[in-house]
């Protein structure tokens, strides 16, 4: 048995689907914790409900048996005299690993970021996040007809609802452009993510796209919610772009419409990995920074309908 840990956020969570999906194809016998990975996680929890997902989900006795954790007494003792002994892997590197495919008797604890870890059922893994399930969910949530009613002059006065989006991005020559604050800011985490996704390498990406679609218009998402991107917005035209969000657009909302958008300015987030992945539009441009964690390999995280930006340099 394999059993799959769910953990982080949405698009984290796909990937680790993804993978369940993989091993099942290769008539394994796979299931997914659901429950470890968000015990002492306060920011994240499962978010794969919208899409109606289906899987197997380990007993008690099987998660203790892989985790050695047990609570019975000399269970305990035997940890404090011998240590603990978990049939677990947690995934240090970002390349892929073959073997994670052949492993059997073993808890898997990673993201596993990789297209190459789902490849031969990305037709399934496709029709598994179907983003017109998450629009029937989303109308029937009441998060998807309603604007909320703010001002915004980026948004033609009053912001649009998640429908009036969805049409102009459908209409225009679309590109999305994916900017991730939140907790990539924290101090902790700006070793990892700092100084990768700066206001040079997006204003880059939209001085390219204008070269290639002139008649482009520019939709900007963001998890942080009073961000205004001033130096993006200047440098793409203000009267080209569009801030999508406001209190009522969640984040499959904003998810559904920046996988409908025709092209893609990356964040080095799984998010728009995902949005970008799920675009059926088949001549789609995808431009992502040139690394995507400092630190780490990650040579495996880029498709190949990935075009790499160095800020500053020509395609």
């Amino acid at each position: 048995m394999v059993i799959i840990q769910l953990a982080g956020g949405l698009g984290n969570q796909m990937f680790q689907y993804a993978l369940y999906l993989q091993l099942k194809n290769l008539g394994r016998e796979v299931k997914i914790d659901d429950v470890s990975g968000f015990e002492e996680d306060a920011l994240r929890e499962f978010a794969l409900a919208p899409f109606g997902v289906t899987y197997e989900q380990p007993g008690k006795k099987e998660l203790q048996t892989m985790l050695d954790s047990s609570m019975l007494p000399w269970e305990r003792v035997r940890r404090k005299l011998f240590g603990r002994h978990k049939k677990s892997y947690f995934e240090e590197s970002k390349l892929f690993l073959p073997e994670v495919l052949e492993w059997d008797d073993i808890y898997l604890e990673g993201y596993w970021q990789s297209e190459k870890y789902f490849q031969s059922v990305a037709d399934q893994v496709r029709k598994a996040y179907d983003t017109e399930r998450l629009i029937t969910w989303l109308q029937g949530e009441g998060f998807w007809n309603g604007g909320d009613g703010q001002d915004d002059s980026l948004a033609g006065g009053k912001r649009k609802s998640a429908a009036q989006y969805l049409q102009e991005i459908n209409d225009t020559c679309s590109v999305s452009v994916h900017v991730r604050r939140g907790d990539y800011l924290t101090p902790e985490n700006q070793a990892l993510f700092g100084g990768i996704c700066t206001d040079a390498y997006y204003i880059e990406g939209i001085r390219r796209m204008r070269e290639l679609y002139p008649q482009c218009r520019f939709y900007l998402f963001c998890n942080d919610r009073e961000w205004r991107g001033s130096g993006i917005r200047g440098e793409a035209g203000m009267e080209r772009v569009t801030l999508v969000g406001g209190k009522r657009h969640v984040d499959y909302a904003e998810f559904v419409l920046m996988s409908r958008c025709k092209h893609h300015i990356l964040a080095n987030s799984s998010f728009s990995w995902w949005a970008s992945y799920l675009n059926p539009y088949p001549a789609k441009t995808v431009f992502v920074p040139d690394r995507w964690l400092n630190g780490l390999d990650c040579r495996d995280c880029y498709r190949g309908d990935m075009q790499k930006i160095v800020p500053g340099t020509e395609t």
